[in-house]
This record gives structure tokens, sequence and C-alpha cells, in this order.
């Protein structure tokens, strides 16, 4: 090869990838508007630099190749022997190709929400479209680039045209980013302290949900399962422990929406992935904020963002989003090209960090300080939710080493022992941040001037019945969940009661101990209230409707029944019956040998059915973007 040939591969590499990186980097320019609404959501716009240099690289790295594509192939030499046309061709093609690559996910992904496979009709014309838009973009791109715009594209593929963009685009990224981004997902409303003074002698109020906790793994609580919790154990005698709480769903959302709400998941309506909180719900913060206490949320779940209004009432509500890889901030999490990164990373690494995931105890604590010193001197009703110990299940001190339901949707049965090993360093790691919370409170004189539950939206599945994490079922392992709750002054200190409790009556109770009304609407009891009437039956009434496995579960005093749709994926069956004081890990079905008690249960389930439905709200969609279902994705919610 000649010297001139040489020098001639050298150059067209150099221009070609130019070409490549600034049709990259337009089309990272175009997501970002799409992210940012055109500007309407002008805290996206802080995606901007990771979006044009990720997808500047990507789009410099495909010029490159089909570069020595072109080269390789004869019919194509005339586009490797001029400049205009082999930079026109370049970036048409890799533009075309990027933006291709950007709507077919999000068609898949956000437009028909995973609901679609590649290879049905709908999933096939969906590509066909992207397909044929793609071509239109490629040919007139090549055709406008080589003809009318040669001028533009030749300043802007030399070395110093493209070093003068490349610097003009990262300074814009820079700020925007100082300016629009943020960590935290915060909502405000007004605040009027007049009324604080008619609630001045009456408790402030604590409610922490625990994510995943599982009563059985408690010291208070468990047996041979149980973890070390000395803080949570010392709360728990300073309160009445229930040691029969059921939550009302088996998935974050419906079942936090159920005990804010004091409204089952078929009422409230806030069950799928999409679902949001409709405005016509009462939660409790309304009701408290209405009474004059100021209403305060930390949460750390994505299912219990405000983008599905479960800071309703709150007059500020903060959700800690988990910390982006490569360096992205919340905007940029919101791009295709981070959640293919993401998801290579989660492939590829052995090593997990906690903050990529979800906020850690230590983390929340923070922020909740910082709640107190603002507001110790106020009236107040506080939601509080802790992510530990949601997988991954890590190990403590932290050292890198975690199970994880994205990488492990399915983990061998022989996993059993070391996820529940970590779980319980989880919760362990936990009790010490519980231990700190309390240890504030006292510490302000606050502790014995509140109401203080201690309680969690679902458990957690280690193949008890042939599965794993949770959402898909209702057997006890995932449905159970601990009630501790801490009077003024703790009152009624360590008793406890073995009486049937659900989520539901949650709220109802801290409106009793707080001498507010009840509104009708409200399902639950006050648990603390007058003694029910002779003839009032305790049951508890549960549901699921989660990645395709819709159940339903009816318990009235020792008996359990459970209904299924036939074709769950979990393979369980269509009807199960238990005699829970007997039987209380559900292993043996009696179905079969209590046909009387079955026909009764299950004309109870549908009547109790038929009476939510007719009392149901209008349920409400909120559109899910990027960095939603990268964040369930995180959380193995989402595939």
């Amino acid at each position: 090869m000649s010297n001139d040939r040489i020098k001639g591969f050298i150059h067209s590499q150099f221009h070609t990838f130019y070409a490549g990186a600034l049709a990259g980097m337009d089309a990272g320019i175009i997501e970002v508007l799409i992210i940012s609404g055109f500007g309407s959501k002008p805290a996206n716009l802080s995606g901007f630099l990771f979006a044009v240099l990720a997808y500047g690289l990507l789009g410099g790295a495909l010029g490159k190749m089909l570069n020595v594509t072109l080269r390789i192939i004869p019919m194509h030499s005339e586009k490797k022997n001029s400049k205009r046309e082999l930079g026109a061709f370049i970036y048409a093609a890799t533009f075309a190709f990027i933006l291709f690559l950007i709507f077919f996910f999000r068609a898949f992904r956000d437009f028909h929400a995973e609901r679609v496979r590649y290879v049905e009709p709908t999933g096939l014309l969906t590509i066909a479209i992207l397909g044929v838009a793609a071509l239109v973009i490629f040919f007139v791109l090549r055709l406008l680039l080589a003809k009318s715009l040669k001028g533009a594209l030749g300043f802007f593929t030399n070395p110093a045209g493209f070093t003068v963009t490349t610097v003009v685009v990262i300074v814009i990224g820079l700020v925007l980013n100082v300016f629009l981004a943020d960590d935290t997902e915060m909502v405000k409303t007004h605040f009027s302290p007049d009324q604080q003074a008619e609630i001045a002698e009456k408790p402030s109020v604590l409610l922490i949900m625990v994510d995943t906790l599982r009563p059985d793994h408690l010291g208070c609580l468990g047996q041979d399962k149980g973890a070390a919790t000395p803080n949570i154990d010392a709360l728990a005698r300073d309160a009445v422990l229930f040691k029969t709480m059921y939550a009302q769903a088996t998935h974050t959302k419906p079942s936090t929406a159920a005990l804010l709400t004091s409204r089952y998941p078929t009422e409230h309506r806030a069950i799928h992935k999409t679902d949001a909180l409709p405005p016509s719900v009462t939660t409790a913060a309304e009701i408290f904020a209405d009474a004059g206490y100021y209403c305060g949320g930390i949460v750390t779940n994505i299912n219990l963002a405000p983008v599905y209004n479960f800071q309703q009432g709150f007059h500020e509500y903060t959700y800690l989003p988990p910390k982006f890889l490569f360096g992205a901030n919340e905007a940029a999490s919101r791009l295709v090209i981070y959640g293919v990164m993401r998801l290579a990373w989660m492939k590829i690494s052995d090593n997990k960090v906690v903050y990529h995931f979800y906020r850690s105890g230590e983390t929340v604590n923070g922020y909740v300080n910082d709640f107190f010193d603002r507001n110790k001197d106020k009236s107040f009703f506080f939601f509080l939710h802790y992510m530990d110990p949601h997988d991954p299940f890590f190990e403590h001190p932290y050292s890198g080493k975690g199970y994880a339901r994205a990488s492990m949707p399915n983990p061998d049965p022989k996993f059993v022992e070391p996820f529940e090993d970590f779980y319980r360093q989880e919760i362990e790691y936990l009790d010490q941040w519980i231990g700190e919370l309390v240890k504030r409170l006292k510490s302000e004189g606050l502790y014995d001037k509140t109401v203080i539950v201690f309680t969690s939206d679902h458990g957690e599945e280690f193949y008890e019945h042939g599965g794993w994490w949770h959402g898909a079922t209702l057997h006890e392992e995932q449905v159970r969940v601990p009630l501790l709750i801490k009077k003024q002054n703790s009152l009624d200190a360590e008793l406890i009661s073995e009486s049937l409790t659900m989520s539901i009556d949650v709220v109802p109770t801290l409106l009793g101990l707080t001498d507010l009304d009840i509104p009708a609407k409200m399902r639950g009891r006050d648990l603390f209230g007058p003694p029910p009437s002779e003839d009032f039956i305790p049951e508890v009434f549960s549901e699921a409707d989660h990645e395709g496995n819709v159940v339903q579960i009816l318990r009235i005093g020792p008996w359990k029944y459970i209904q299924t749709n036939p074709d769950n994926p979990r393979g369980r069956p269509p009807e199960q019956l238990f005699y829970v004081p007997d039987d209380p890990w559900e292993k043996n079905n009696l179905v079969n040998a209590e046909t009387d008690k079955v026909e009764e249960l299950k004309l109870l389930l549908r009547a109790k059915y038929q009476d939510l439905m007719s009392t149901a709200e209008q349920g409400s969609t909120q559109e899910m973007d990027q960095a939603t279902q990268e964040r369930l994705r995180a959380l193995g919610y989402t595939q």
C-alpha cells in the first residue's frame, strides 16, 4: 500500500469518526428534547451532557465500522473516494440507525408497555414502521448533506470544526447540569401553622414502613430465623405487638396505597406498574393536614414516587432515587442508551454497590435528621420508608457481594441458605439505623410525645412454595408483616395481640389515637377502639395481580382460602385451603378434604370482592418514562 493510500485511509478514519460522532450527538439531543417534553420539563434537559457524550461515542464507533465496511464492499467504492459523499453517507446512516434504536426501545418499553412481543403481528408492524421511517431519514439526509448542506458538513467533520462543536456542547451540558440537575424528587405545598395550637396536646405520628420485611425474621417475632434486632426489639417493648398482621397485597404500590388510604387494592386501583393513586382517594396525610398537622414523607422505592401521586396530602414529600452509573444524573437515566449500558454492567459486574439500587438506611436517616431539624417544634405526621432489606441482599459490612432479583430472577434452590443469611444481615443493618432514629427522637424530647408505628409492605419468599421474591403469591411468607404500635408515653407497652389484623387498620387506629374522625369510606378498624359487637368475625382479605398471577385470599378465624387464576405463571393450584394454626407454612392443602368449607369461603370471597368492586375508585394511569422503567428494572420488577 502506498503512502498516499495509507494517509488516505487514516484521514478517512478520522473523518468518518467525526461524521458518526456528530450524528450520534444530534440523535442524543433529539432524545433529550423528547424526554424534556421539548422544554416543558426543563429538569430533564440536564441529561444533555450524558446524551451527547454517550451517543457521540457510539456514533463515532459506528462511523468507523461503516467506513471499514464500505472499503470492503466494491459496490460502494465511489463513497470511499469522495470525502463529501463518504461523510454524507456515514452521518445519514449513523443518525438514522441510532434514531431507529431509540424509537425501537421506546416503542416496546413505553408505548407498548412491554406487553407486545417482537414476533407478534403488532410487534412486527411496529418494527416495519420504524424501519421504513429510518430508511426515509437516511435517504433524505444523505441527499441534503451531499448537495445542499455539504459546506456545513465539511466544517463539522474537519478536526477544528469538530473540536469547536464538542467543546460547545460540553459547555452547554455542564451549564444545564449545574442549574437543572437534582438528586432528589421533592414536592412541597403550602403549610399554614394557624391550627397547630389546636393540636398542641395531641401526639405527633411517625409511620415507619420497611420494605420487604418478614415478621419471622425479627428478634421480637422470630423463632429460629430471627435476626439480631436489639433496637427494634426495644421499640417493641414500648409498644403493642400484633402477631397476626396481614398486608393487603404483596407488592409495594398496592400494599402501601392500602396502608395509607385504608382501602383495599380493588378499591384504590393503584395496582399495576403504570397505575397511580387516584386523586379521589382520601389519604392519611390529607386527614392529618386538614387537622393542622405538618405532613412529611421520605420514600426510597420508585413505586412510591410522586409520579404515582403518593405525595397527595403531604406538605413535603421526598423520593430518594438511586445514584446512577457512569456519572449519569436523574435526567440521563431516562435515555435509552443509559438503560442499555446499565443492563450490560449488571450482566458483567460482580461488584454491586447499594446506592446503584436504592438509598441505604444511613442515607435515609440523613434526610430524616434534616426533617427533624426543620420541623421538631411542629406537630407532625411523618411517613418514613426504608428500602433495606429489599433485594439486592448485601453482605454486611458492605463488600460488594449481593444477590439481586434483576440478575437472578429464578435462582437455584441451593441459594436458599445464602439468600436468607444475607437477608438477615440486611435486617440487622437496618436495625442499627432504627436505633439511631429512636435516639434522635429521644434527644429532641419527641419519643414520648409521638405515636410510632413500625410495619412493612410485604414479606419475601425463599422457595417455601417453589419460588422467590414477592408479588406473585399470597402465602404467609409474602403476605404476613410485622406491626408494632407505640402509643404516646408508651401506654399499654408490651401488650401482645393475637387477633387478625390488616394494613388497612393502621390509619383508622392512628386517627383514633389522635382523636380524629375516621372517614366512612375507610375499610379498616381502630384496633384500640370500642370492642366490636358480639357477632363481629375478624377476617382478612388480600389480593395480588402481578406478572400474570391473579390471587385473592380470605381468612376467617383459623381458615385461609386462596384462589388463583388457573393459568398463573407460578403454577400454583387454582384453589387452596389451609388450617393455619396447625399448618402455619401452608404445606397441607385441604381443598379436597374440606369441600364444605371450601364452598363456604368461596362464596364469602366472591361476595367480598363484589362489595369492593361496587365502591372502587376510577383508576388513573401514569405513563412511565425511561427513568421509572430503569428503576423498576433495577429492582427486578421488569425485564
